[in-house]
């Protein structure tokens, strides 16, 4: 080990225990001193490591009015499952008599408040097994936003073990209704919450806005499809675009000041980039073939999208004016939806294998192939903002519901969300006033 880790190490006394235990797993960033402690401690996973920070979560200590034991039980189950579904960390609950803690980093000490109609929940973070504090953390709102605080305050968690934002506090869009109605929805990233954005016609392949506020989506009504845009927490639907023929498969770009999508207006269907508020489109694409499903590279110089200029269609990649298209994989029949992680190192899209269809990644220079996602028909990946899971649709488990997989392709769960049919579903962007840090206070 090097001298200057050696000193570094001294230096946090509060964390010695836990950084022993992890020194061949993890790597150590120091930032500036809180007022009331020493250096800010945080975990940071190295780059490649398949191995998971361990913790002990202790159950929620319940004070206040009658009503905090029971919020303090549920507030148990949120926080346990967004600690556990970061892919980070494995947990080890406190409060369960078959789980015995081993190899433990750090130990979360979780409380809530109950007075009246408001709820306080906080955390401490503490290394183990000495329990010397790490970070502290706490919210407070109404009680009917409690498992919204959890999730915040697990946000705050992962920050301060890991250096990595969470993902609790997002939320997926999708599509779901029947033969000839389909509405958008909203749910929170775990399956929770679920609302409706739209009513009537049929709407699909939703698009978060870079901040979080729209999404964007395709809408089939008397005028045939047409693009529109609605506020994520709920209001009036805005008309972006409603010229003849089909328009479809809006992705806004990552700044937030575009819209690319797929146009039949010129009689083929192309791609096209217009400004976000809606104005004159630019085409991008100049082809007899079928050109759809555009999606942005997160530095906003690369648009991937599907196209059957090939004979198949298959997925490929051009510069952000239309220029430079190259297909993006060769040796398979036929390939669909694409879409960039968030370091824009690889792309997800779907693979006709069969009678059905899977779910591939490939870095972004078409190699190193991967298959995450096989069995049914399995449709339309996104990305989460972690760059750690997909959310798809597929009828793996019969009807076609809303999954999650873990970018590895080891885990797979399904959203407990609204059908019979739920489809094109899309991860939003965490919150702007989202975690960034804590530390003792």
């Amino acid at each position: 080990m090097p001298s200057n880790t050696r000193d570094s190490l001294r230096r946090l006394a509060a964390a010695t225990a836990v950084l022993t235990l992890l020194s061949s797993l993890v790597t150590l960033s120091s930032g500036d001193p809180p007022a009331s402690s020493g250096d800010e401690v945080r975990i940071g996973i190295k780059t490649g490591s398949t191995q998971k920070i361990r913790l002990l979560q202790e159950a929620f200590r319940g004070e206040g009015d009658s009503g905090a034991g029971a919020d303090g039980v549920t507030s148990d189950g949120v926080l346990y499952n967004d600690l556990d579904l970061t892919d980070l960390l494995s947990v080890t609950r406190g409060w369960s008599k078959d789980e015995r803690p081993f190899d433990v980093a750090a130990v979360i000490e979780p409380r809530l408040t109950l007075s009246g109609s408001r709820v306080r929940v906080a955390v401490e973070i503490k290394d183990f097994p000495a329990r010397r504090a790490i970070g502290r953390s706490q919210y407070e709102g109404p009680r009917s936003s409690l498992r919204s605080l959890v999730h915040r305050l697990a946000d705050d968690v992962v920050f301060q073990i890991t250096g990595e934002r969470g993902i609790a506090e997002t939320k997926i869009a999708f599509a779901a209704g029947g033969r000839g109605t389909k509405n958008l929805y909203v749910v929170d990233y775990d399956g929770f919450g679920v609302r409706a954005l739209t009513k009537g016609g049929i709407a699909l392949s939703p698009s978060w806005s870079s901040d979080g506020s729209s999404v964007a989506f395709s809408w089939l009504g008397s005028r045939g499809w047409s693009l529109f845009r609605v506020p994520s927490g709920g209001g009036k639907a805005v008309l972006l675009r409603g010229s003849r023929g089909l328009n479809s498969a809006p992705a806004y770009s990552p700044d937030g000041s575009s819209l690319a999508f797929s146009s039949s207006f010129e009689g083929n269907s192309e791609i096209y980039v217009m400004p976000a508020a809606g104005g004159a489109p630019r085409r991008l694409t100049k082809n007899g073939a079928i050109d759809t499903a555009p999606a942005w590279a997160p530095n906003g110089q690369r648009i991937a999208f599907t196209s059957d200029r090939g004979g198949s269609p298959q997925v490929y990649v051009m510069d952000a004016d239309g220029g430079n298209v190259r297909r993006l994989v060769y040796g398979l029949s036929y390939t669909d939806s694409p879409d960039w992680s968030p370091k824009g190192d690889r792309l997800a899209f779907v693979v006709r294998s069969g009678g059905g269809f899977d779910i591939y990644t490939v870095d972004a220079a078409g190699q190193d192939p991967r298959q995450l996602v096989t069995g049914g028909i399995n449709l339309n990946p996104k990305w989460s903002p972690d760059g750690r899971h997909l959310v798809f649709s597929s009828n793996r488990q019969g009807g076609r519901g809303i999954f999650v997989v873990d970018a590895d392709g080891v885990r797979v769960r399904r959203l407990d969300v609204p059908g019979p049919e739920a489809k094109t579903p899309a991860w939003s962007p965490r919150p702007a006033s989202g975690s960034t840090a804590i530390g003792l206070r």
